[in-house]
């Protein structure tokens, strides 16, 4: 239907035109060629969809306003340079370049990660950059097209005889106006587009020019409604105000359903601290329990909390996953495509290693990669890490697909701890499993064959990486098994991997249609052990911004009072991310749009201390 809808007007154009002699004297023949400039601009409109392999006949049907952004949109750069140079052919070809190359790279990104290109992908140019080698840049069918397409709209053109504008002067101010026009109006348009990233929503429903600025308009500092600092004091002055008894009547109460800690004493010796987010570790077996049930943390039964966490990310976004363990806050509040770390974080800010900085500890971090990705030299610091380390400063002795193994980090972690002077909060980020996942000669021995889901290389890769991974987690944990010092291990994975999306739709057996379905790709693994005896628990799901409170509970460290209030949150509402959350009340994954009741004052109460953590650090009131 889509196809004929843009088909039909098209094939009508076409056909007049037929009755048309184009070769016309000059003067006659600059009508003829304004209108190829503005059928061209309409022509191109499909030549970007067809990158996303979709076509603009469903944004057409689907939402005929955005249709009309996206055209506006292609049309403002051709007719800015047409104001400049008044040659209509030569501002089409070069004015519509650059949205043909975001389309182009929206195209290789969707074919990486599953996922549309937006925003942040750019700001993550550095880390696309070190890693590209283990992608493959086939030209395949959708560019080329898309490059033929281009090139016949502009053989159309170039057909034409030169215009010759005796009115220069007034082509200019025309076409400036119309510059201005068609900017405006779709500029006003972006606020009203609701934001699609799941798969190529965004493409399908409003257009990809269209879906990809309008997450640029809605990444502008916004204020929750009714937010005032006086209505946030009164919020967090429920949870800075209870003392130790009432904190452990909370904690004993919330126990009951999660895990238990031992009483808070400042007298104990606190454990060290080890956290590591595993790059693209997922639990593919939670599609489909055929798939295998091999991960070594559904072993581990003593002394272990451990299940599924919602990720806000899937296929990348590193950072977004680092930001809510640290911080306890949610990516739910901030518009899809959004970089906290690189966007938001300019000056010191509460984290878990602010506060156990506080508490006595030694805080570090450390990636075995480029400083400079998603600015971590700069953001760790200012969340309270006193030392971080990066690539050059592991040996690079063990490496897989030329990334610093697992195991080569986990030995490197061993080292620090073995070297500190006092108990340890260290975060780790591994490097080994990252994407892209395109066997070389090299890489091909460690692919694990799937012989129920034959025909997928980058899964059977992606297999044997997270074999890799397992080898030296059991590694770890058999070090720490044998120290006397008490040792908390946090292990939990970032974001599924982009694999193939056939891949898991064969695995899965049908589409992930509805917001339960599409949750399921956003489960990643965790578990909290204890070389110490402590209480297993099975947690069916939480999420990554609550994970902090099962530590610090592990720990036996007091809660901070975000964490009192986030206590309080996930009874409420026990697992949440960027797409949606779980709610008791109704029993099922609800949009945040359709969130009633206590459900719907708990999240406004989030979102406005989580807003005043972030934009107004001078006078932050929940992490005093």
């Amino acid at each position: 239907m889509g196809y004929l809808v843009v088909a039909i007007p098209f094939g009508l154009v076409f056909v007049l035109l037929g009755f048309v002699k184009i070769d016309a004297e000059p003067r006659k023949n600059t009508i003829y060629t304004f209108i190829w400039f503005f059928i061209a601009c309409f022509l191109s409109t499909q030549v970007s969809q067809s990158f996303a392999d979709t076509h603009i006949g469903l944004v057409i049907i689907a939402h005929w306003r955005n249709f009309v952004a996206e055209l506006l949109m292609l049309a403002t750069f051709p007719l800015l340079l047409l104001a400049i140079t008044l040659k209509p052919r030569l501002s089409f070809a070069v004015g519509v370049i650059p949205f043909l190359l975001l389309s182009l790279a929206n195209y290789y990104v969707f074919s990486f990660r599953g996922n549309e290109l937006n925003p942040m992908d750019f700001l993550a140019i550095g880390v696309a950059k070190d890693v590209a080698s283990n992608y493959n840049f086939g030209w395949s069918f959708n560019p080329t097209c898309g490059l033929f397409s281009y090139l016949i709209i502009l053989q159309m053109g170039f057909c034409l005889k030169p215009v010759q504008l005796n009115k220069k002067k007034l082509a200019r101010i025309v076409s400036a106006i119309l510059c201005v026009a068609a900017a405006g109006i779709s500029i006003a348009r972006l606020p009203s587009v609701y934001v699609m990233c799941w798969e190529k929503m965004g493409s399908t429903h409003n257009g990809f020019l269209v879906n990809f600025f309008a997450q640029i308009i809605t990444t502008l500092k916004q204020a929750p409604e009714g937010y005032s600092y006086e209505i946030t004091e009164k919020i967090a002055e429920r949870y800075i105000a209870q003392d130790s008894s009432s904190v452990a009547t909370d904690s004993a109460s919330a126990d009951s359903k999660r895990a238990e800690s031992a009483p808070a004493d400042s007298t104990a010796e606190r454990p060290s601290i080890i956290v590591i987010m595993d790059e693209a570790y997922a639990d593919i077996g939670t599609l489909n329990p055929e798939f295998g049930d091999t991960l070594l943390y559904k072993k581990l039964h003593k002394n272990t909390v451990k299940g599924l966490a919602l990720s806000s990310v899937y296929g990348g976004g590193t950072a977004n996953s680092e930001y809510e363990f640290l911080t306890g806050n949610s990516m739910a509040f901030f518009n899809h495509g959004i970089s906290v770390y690189q966007m938001y974080i300019k000056a010191p800010a509460y984290s878990m290693a602010t506060h156990l900085k506080g508490l006595g500890y030694e805080t570090f971090a450390t990636h075995p990669f480029h400083r400079q990705g998603w600015s971590r030299e700069t953001i760790w610091p200012l969340l309270g890490f006193e030392t971080t380390t990066f690539l050059e400063d592991y040996p690079q002795k063990k490496k897989i697909r030329d990334y610093v193994s697992d195991q080569e980090m986990f030995e490197y972690i061993i080292d620090k701890f073995e070297h500190r002077k006092k108990p340890l909060f260290l975060y780790g980020v591994t490097m080994q499993n990252h994407s892209g996942y395109n066997p070389d000669d090299e890489s091909q021995k460690l692919q694990v064959p799937l012989k129920r889901y034959p025909g997928y290389p980058d899964a059977e890769l992606y297999t044997g990486l997270i074999r890799e991974s397992d080898k030296a987690l059991k590694y770890l944990l058999r070090y720490f098994e044998q120290i006397k010092e008490k040792v908390v291990i946090v292990f939990y994975g970032d974001h599924f991997p982009g694999l193939n999306k056939e891949f898991y739709k064969e695995v899965y057996g049908k589409e992930f249609t509805s917001l339960k379905e599409r949750q399921k790709l956003y489960k990643v693994p965790f578990f909290v052990w204890t070389n110490y005896e402590s209480k297993s628990i099975d947690v069916p799901l939480t999420s990554l911004n609550y994970l902090s409170n099962y530590v610090y509970k592990v720990a036996g460290i007091e809660f901070p009072a975000y964490n009192r209030f986030l206590s309080d949150m996930q009874e409420q509402i026990p697992a949440m991310n960027s797409w949606g959350f779980y709610s008791t009340t109704h029993h099922k994954f609800l949009n945040y749009n359709y969130a009633d009741g206590k459900e719907k004052k708990m999240l406004q109460e989030y979102r406005m201390l989580q807003y005043n953590s972030i934009f107004d650090n001078k006078r932050n009131i929940i992490f005093k």
